[in-house]
């Protein structure tokens, strides 16, 4: 039996559910489209994590801890307030990946999407903040590995295909 989560900060229509993605290969245009639907996703994912930096300043002050003391946990957990809003990061990040795609730097808003070029699966890469899917990278060159997709136009003859 398929189980389904309802999320507060999500429209009422949509719903996540709690078993994992059937891995898909995108095109770029699917891409594209699917990042059109996730975005307003990841945008709540960056505000939470901006909020989550907040509360651990604010409990590290008022506790007087530094905050990478070990005792801030404490604090935190006591507060109540981070603990709810880490459980909020998790559940977008599970909404995000039901459509498919990877998030693979949630606090940088990295977002990739599997895809076919020529005979290897590499990923198409987007940030928060860009326009559109506009580059691609191997599996293990990560982000660092980054490479802008070829316009078009651009395209010559011996350049792999992408599915």
């Amino acid at each position: 039996m398929r189980r389904t989560t309802r999320l507060d900060f999500l429209p009422e229509e949509t719903e996540v559910s709690s078993q994992s993605v059937e891995p898909r290969l995108f095109t770029v245009q699917e891409a594209q489209e699917v990042l059109d639907k996730i975005r307003p996703l990841v945008d709540h994912m960056l505000q939470t994590f901006a909020l989550i930096r907040r509360e651990v300043e604010s409990a590290a002050g008022e506790a007087g801890l530094k905050p990478g003391d070990s005792k801030l946990a404490r604090h935190l957990e006591n507060r109540g307030v981070a603990p709810r809003l880490l459980q909020d990061i998790n559940g977008t990040i599970q909404a995000i990946q039901s459509h498919g795609c990877v998030v693979n730097g949630p606090e940088a808003g990295l977002v990739d999407f599997p895809c076919l070029m020529g005979n290897e699966i590499v990923f198409l890469c987007w940030k928060f903040g860009e326009s559109r899917i506009g580059h691609w990278h191997r599996i293990p060159d990560g982000f660092a590995g980054r490479r802008a997709l070829l316009d078009r136009n651009d395209a010559i003859e011996s350049a792999p295909t992408i599915h």
